[in-house]
Order: structure tokens, then C-alpha cells, then sequence
């Protein structure tokens, strides 16, 4: 069907007024298409033109002697008029002052005119009736505004569309850091987009009228209803409401939005059955109310209940974010789902995927943060906090308008100045923080599977470990929404920091003063309980290398000792068999299984296997342990130091023992990329050279090599003597790492030193390798 033209409005507007007005001369009448409705404390634009094409209606404004006389509805003809209309129209007149006497509604066929105080129909014998109508006019008082909640706020304007996106678009910018203030969840021009998200817009127009996003603190999905909202703001399909999950509670938070948009004065009852009559309609877009930040026993977590039960049609849509979805989708003692839970689906959001990182290196690079070859192999850039941590950092310096940076290919020490300059916490948050983080030292307890895989990927507090004092800080951090109680799947209660950055801060530091305390009296000890303590740790290698820093500038120079009792826990690789193992499907659950013979077996948590055998081929049992205390030594390296009682570079040092790992030293990558290696048989395993730097002991050894140290040849030949592929193999990475980052000077010796000292002596190594491998396949 054409759309209607406005030729044929003209048309329709001339016959309207010929039979609703008969006795007023036609030029006496002047219709204003165009015109503003204040709707409390904003003003709307209405364009009957537009109206007319897309809809086939229009609503105008008739004048008669430069007064208002009316507001007239146009239908198209196959449209009947019906009370809603009249309601509609009457509505729009209640906004004008003074108000129009007159409503009409007419779709060609029919003409109807109303007397917008009464409601009642309205005929004219002559002229005067419509002089008296305009002298009352101005003695009316305003309509009751539930005629505007009825026919503005329904389906068939596109009036509430306005409002709701108004208000999201309000409080997204309330949390937007416009003025510096990093504690606001948002940064300005700066969104990581998440595949959840398109997810979402497939999910919405389905059968599923909730939606669940859970994940841990600071993984983004705050993020996502921001995104959520800005890919939907022109769709004539969605219109996203959003809401904080704390306060009143829905209906009244709704209420009151409205009260603030509008002026309006509506009850929760009200905004029920605005919703219910809303998720029924057949016109316009679907409302979806984005709730983020749920949490049981909450005024909204009772309202999301109860608006589960209602009987709602399929153009309402919720989406809510939460910590722990199983506290709103289950019932108290997991004695069955909830009214939600029967009704709502779960979508996981952890750190950023591998195609998402790619996003958010290419938006980080249009703010001009760049990051060298390899950084999609490193899991700790994944945390969506720390990418923005170290875009804040940057943002405040003044010559970033000027200048760019090229960020390392795996996060190093840099992060706690990011995190201590993008998070300025009040003194009560440090020390609650600070007293939590201290009982999480002191739990040095094993800890079951699923505790483990928390612990391993982000920072967990075991509620049960807390001392009365930690929990009292526990309690007043949870109040203020800087805690997150969460259960796991195996049913342990924990908490995990709202600002983990905050939290890592303070960490590192009671960390360092338990460090000092143990060093005070047995040093090498002390290294030893520190690489232990923090194995398995999210970021435990960091946090380890920053307390030792934190040490070394109390003391002047680093402890010898602790040095010594890290590098005495040496990395080792260890063949599994006979063993159960608990793996974290993509979906959040634990998956164990049973390891013997070569193959893998899927079992329970008891140990009994079910299913078919996984032929685990050979790289079936390859397991790391032991591996923080080195790569605690890694990021050390990074600081040009000395040790007590000693001159000499105690970086360069270390990079020579730990330099020769017959592995790569670094976490697996477990989201989606996993990096690449050559295997030497009896000589280890090297990382792909097209990985560049990722490794924190590599990127070390780039860092001693591009600057002015001038004992650099003598240092790479006393590597040489070692006779450590490895290590041999570090250096060339590392002087191709040069070659990018240093100046033309420094690029141009690392060049010379690579054709001429390091590549001859690692392709003779490689040869010697393949032919002993050749030798030993062969034997």
C-alpha cells in the first residue's frame, strides 16, 4: 500500500472542518501542523506531516481568530475511529494552554467533535457556540493527566518510545566519566563492543520474555545495556528502559520517572497496568526494561518476582543483569526455580573473547594506545577494568592529544600505577579493602574446584575464611555496592571485589608487609612463601613482583634472599596420569574428568566416569606447575635494580637463570587463542617467532637490550655461554622486539648484534636439535 501523501491530508483536513465547523468561513481557520507539547519538564516535537506518511494519521491544531480552537485527528479510511482516538486527541489538548475547547476526530467517513472539558459530543447551530467556547476556555481547569497516562503513554503513540529512551539516555551519561571521575562505570566515546550484545538482539524477538546476564564484577555488563541502548536508539522494533537495580523497586522507579519526565503523577499500580496494557498491544516497538545490578532480597528482585507471574503479552521484554544468577532464578535452599527462574534464560559474560579483544585494540588504537605483536596471545589484557584503567591513565596525561603509546604485549608492574591513579578511593574503602585482603592472605587453605577456577581468573574472598574484623569490613563494603556476594557452583559463598583494581591495590600491599615481616627473619623463606602463596592466583605474578618492588624501595635494593627462594622453585612440567582434573566449560559449569592410560574419561565430582574414552594423543598429559615464582621474576626484571651487598644489574642477572626455562613462561591463553610453539625435543619448547614478545621474560630481556646499558654485548655473550637454546632463543625475539621500539640507534645495533652474534649461534643450536630429534625417532 503507497503511503499517504499530504496532498491527500490537505484533502482530508479541508472535508474534516467543512462538517465539524459548517458555519465558520474557511479562511477564518488556520491549522498549524507543526507545533510543541510540553510534557513536564522537556518539550516534544510533534510533525503531523511525518505522522500522516507513516502512519496514515495525524493530529493538528486548528485556530480561529489567532486562539486555538481545537485539536483535530486525521485517520485514514480504513481505520476506524474508536474512543481511543478521541482519548488521544483530548490528551494533546490537555498540554496546550489555553486549552483548545474543541477535540475532533475524523477518518473521512466519519467526523466526530467533543468538548474537551466535558468529553461530551459538541454541535453548533451558528458561530457564537464556538466565540462562547473560546471565552471558557480560559476558565477551565487542566484535564485530569490519567487521560494523558491512557492515550499518550499507549501503543499507538510513539510519545513513551521518547520518554523511556530519554531517560536511559540520562542516566547513561550520569554514569559517563565526562569530568575525570573513573568511579563512574563508563568512559566517555569509549565502549568495548561485547558479542552478548548481538546475542541479545537475536534473543529478544523470541519466546523468552527474561533474560539473565550474568558474570563476576567489572566484566561489563553495565557495558552491555549501554550498548544494548545505543545500537537500538532509532529501531522501530526495541526501546530499552534502563534501570538501576537498587532503590524503590520496579514499578516505582518507573512511576517516578515518569513523575521526572512528565510531571506526572502515577502510583505503581498504575505503571502495572501500563505495562500489562503496553506487552499486549499490536502497534509499535516492544519495551524492554534493562535492570542492571539485581540482587536477591531487594525491593526490585520482589517486583522482577512478581512481575514473572503476571500475564504478560510478548511485547514486553526483561533484561537483567546480576553477580549470581541463581540467587534470583532459584528458590531459599535450592528447593526449586522461582516464578523467574521457571521463565528466564542465562546468558554467561566473562572477559573479552578473542574477537573482542580485536575491537577494543583497534577503538584503543584510535585513542592512541597501541600494543606490540602478541598481545591477543595474553589472557590478562581479556579484564575489560584494566583496559580501561590504562585507558584512563592515559587520557590524563596532557600530551595524549599529541602523543601515542605503545603498550607492552602482556600487561607488566605498569598496571598498579594505572589502577592507583584511575581509582581514587575514599580512606574507609582503602582499609576495608585493605583488612579483607589480609584474611585472603592468610587463607592459604586448599581450596575445592570450583573455588580454584575462580581464584585462577579473577579475585574471590572465601566468606567462611573471614576473621570477625575482615567480615565486619566485608559487611560495610557489601552495603555500599563495593563487595558482590556470589555462590559458587559448588555451593562456597565468596566475595569479589566491585573494584578489583582497588582491591589489587591493596592486596599488593599487605602482601609486601608480610613479605618484610617473614624476609626480617629468613629471607630465602620468605621468596619461597611468596612464589607459593600467590600460584594459581589471578595476577599472582604481578601482585608477587609488586610487593618485592614495594620491599626493594623500603630497603634500597632488592633482598637477595627472596630473589634466591624464588628462583629455588623451579618450573616443572609434569605428565599426568591417574588423575582427576576440573575443567570450566564455556557455560560457567564444572566439567571434571578422569586422566589414565592416555585417554580421558568425563566423570562426576566423585571421580565416576561416564562416556565414551578421549584419545588425548600426544600432547595429552602436558600439565605446568610451579610456575609464578619465575614469572614473578619476569616482571622484576623489568626494573633495573641491584640486590643487597651487590653492584651488579640484578635484573640482568635474573634474566639469565630464568632465561633458560625449556618453556614458555607464561598463563595459557584459555579464550580462544592459545600461542604457539616450536617443540625441540630434549632442548624444550620455544614460543612461534610471530608471536613476538608476549612473554614477560622476553619482553625483560627487549627492555635491558634498547636502552643505554653499556654492558649489553657482554651480558648477551655470557647468555651465549650458557648454551641454552632457550635462553638464545629469548634474546633473538627480544632483539626483533628492539628493532621496533628503540631509537633508529639503538634499533640499528640490534640489528647488527642479530645478524651477526645472536642468529648464527641459534640456527647452529636449531640443526643440532632437529638432528638429535631425527636421531632419537630414527633410534
Amino acid at each position: 500500500m503507497n503511503a499517504p501523501t499530504e496532498a491527500e491530508l490537505e484533502s482530508r483536513i479541508a472535508s474534516a472542518l467543512a462538517r465539524a465547523l459548517p458555519h465558520i468561513p474557511r479562511q477564518d481557520l488556520v491549522q498549524q501542523r507543526y507545533f510543541k507539547l510540553q510534557m513536564g519538564h522537556k518539550t516534544e516535537d510533534y510533525d503531523s506531516v511525518a505522522s500522516w506518511t507513516l502512519h496514515g494519521k495525524a493530529d493538528i491544531l486548528i485556530f480561529y481568530r489567532e486562539r486555538a480552537l481545537a485539536v483535530l485527528e486525521i485517520k485514514r479510511e480504513t481505520i476506524s475511529l474508536t474512543d481511543a482516538d478521541y482519548k488521544q486527541a483530548q490528551s494533546y489538548a490537555n498540554q496546550i494552554t489555553p486549552r483548545p475547547p474543541l477535540v475532533i476526530v475524523s477518518n473521512g467517513q466519519h467526523t466526530r467533535v467533543y468538548d474537551s472539558n466535558t468529553g461530551l459530543r459538541w454541535t453548533s447551530d451558528n458561530d457564537e457556540s464556538v466565540l462562547t467556547l473560546l471565552k471558557n476556555a480560559t476558565k477551565v481547569a487542566a484535564a485530569d493527566m490519567r487521560w494523558a497516562i491512557e492515550a499518550l503513554m499507549g501503543r499507538e503513540t510513539d510519545l513513551w518510545t521518547r520518554v523511556v529512551r530519554g531517560r536511559t539516555n540520562d542516566l547513561i551519561n550520569e554514569m559517563i566519566d565526562h569530568e575525570g571521575n573513573p568511579r563512574r562505570p563508563f568512559a566517555a566515546n569509549l565502549l568495548f563492543p561485547r558479542q552478548i550484545t548481538a546475542e541479545l538482539l537475536r534473543s529478544l524477538p523470541d519466546d523468552v520474555r527474561f533474560i539473565l546476564i550474568e558474570g563476576t564484577p567489572a566484566t561489563g555488563k553495565t557495558n552491555v545495556i549501554r550498548e544494548l541502548a545505543l545500537r537500538t536508539e532509532n529501531s522501530d522494533k526495541i526501546a530499552i528502559l534502563m534501570l538501576r537495580g537498587n532503590g524503590p523497586g520496579l514499578f516505582q522507579a518507573i512511576a517516578n520517572h515518569f513523575a521526572a519526565e512528565l510531571e506526572w503523577n502515577l502510583s505503581p499500580q498504575d505503571v502495572r497496568q501500563w505495562l500489562r496494557r503496553l506487552s499486549r498491544g499490536k502497534q509499535g516497538p516492544a519495551l524492554v526494561l534493562a535492570v542492571d545490578g539485581v540482587r536477591r532480597e531487594t525491593r526490585m528482585a520482589e517486583d522482577l518476582e512478581e512481575l514473572a507471574t503476571m500475564q504478560l503479552g510478548d511485547n514486553l521484554k526483561i533484561v537483567i543483569t546480576t553477580d549470581d544468577a541463581a540467587a534470583l532464578t532459584r528458590l531459599p535452599g535450592n528447593r526449586g526455580e522461582t516464578a523467574l527462574g521457571v521463565r528466564a534464560r542465562t546468558l554467561e559474560l566473562g572477559p573479552l573473547g578473542l574477537d573482542e579483544f580485536r575491537s577494543a585494540q583497534q577503538l584503543l588504537v584510535e585513542r592512541q594506545i597501541g600494543f606490540l605483536d602478541g598481545a591477543q596471545y595474553a589472557e590478562d589484557y581479556r579484564a575489560p577494568w584494566l583496559l580501561r584503567a590504562i585507558h584512563d591513565q592515559f587520557q590524563r596525561d596532557p600530551q595524549s592529544a599529541t602523543h601515542s603509546i605503545l603498550l607492552d604485549a602482556t600487561p607488566g608492574l605498569g598496571i598498579f600505577r594505572a589502577a592507583r591513579d584511575s581509582i581514587p578511593v575514599d580512606a574507609d574503602t582503602a582499609r576495608n579493602y585493605r583488612l579483607v585482603a589480609r584474611d585472603w592472605v592468610a587463607d592459604d587453605a586448599a581450596q575445592p574446584g570450583a573455588s580454584a577456577l575462580a581464584s585462577s581468573s579473577g579475585f574471590v574472598i572465601r566468606r567462611d575464611r573471614l576473621s570477625q574484623t575482615g567480615a565486619a569490613a566485608a559487611a560495610a563494603l557489601a552495603d555500599a555496592g563495593l563487595l558482590a556476594p556470589i555462590r559458587l557452583r559448588d555451593g562456597q559463598d565468596v566475595y569479589a571485589p566491585t573494584l578489583p583494581s582497588s582491591f589489587m591495590l591493596e592486596l599488593a600491599t599487605v602482601v609486601g608487609h608480610e613479605l618484610m615481616e617473614r624476609s626480617g627473619a629468613d629471607p630465602f623463606s620468605a621468596g619461597v612463601w611468596l612464589g607459593r602463596r600467590l600460584d594459581g592466583t589471578f595476577l599472582g605474578d604481578l601482585i608477587g613482583a609488586q610487593a618485592v618492588v614495594q620491599a626493594g624501595v623500603t630497603k634500597g635494593a632488592f633482598s637477595s634472599g627472596i630473589i634466591s627462594g624464588l628462583l629455588s622453585i623451579t618450573p616443572q612440567e609434569q605428565l599426568i596420569d591417574d588423575a582427576m582434573i576440573a575443567l570450566a566449560a564455556e557455560d560457567g559449569r564444572l566439567v571434571y574428568f578422569i586422566i589414565k592410560g592416555g585417554a580421558a574419561f568425563e566423570c562426576d565430582d566423585r571421580g565416576i566416569a561416564s562416556g565414551e574414552a578421549i584419545d588425548l594423543g600426544a600432547e595429552r598429559s602436558r600439565m605446568l606447575e610451579d610456575t609464578t615464582a619465575w614469572m614473578m621474576l619476569g616482571h622484576l626484571a623489568h626494573v633495573p635494580s641491584v640486590a643487597d651487598g651487590s653492584e651488579a644489574r640484578a635484573d640482568a642477572s635474573i634474566l639469565l637463570e630464568i632465561g633458560t626455562c625449556p618453556f614458555p613462561l607464561m598463563r595459557v591463553n584459555e579464550l580462544g587463542l592459545p600461542h604457539l610453539e616450536h617443540d625441540l625435543g630434549a632442548f624444550g619448547r620455544v614460543l612461534c617467532t610471530n608471536e613476538g614478545t608476549v612473554e614477560p621474560t622476553t619482553q625483560a630481556i627487549m627492555h635491558l637490550l634498547a636502552g643505554s646499558w653499556p654492558h649489553k654485548e657482554a651480558w648477551i655473550a655470557e647468555a651465549i655461554a650458557k648454551d641454552s637454546l632457550p635462553l638464545t632463543h629469548r634474546i633473538m625475539l627480544a632483539l626483533r622486539g628492539v628493532r621496533r621500539v628503540a631509537s633508529p640507534d639503538h634499533a640499528a645495533w640490534a640489528e647488527a648484534e642479530l645478524d651477526t652474534v645472536v642468529m648464527p649461534v641459534v640456527n647452529a643450536r636449531l640443526a643440532k636439535a632437529s638432528d638429535m630429534t631425527s636421531k632419537a625417532s630414527s633410534g
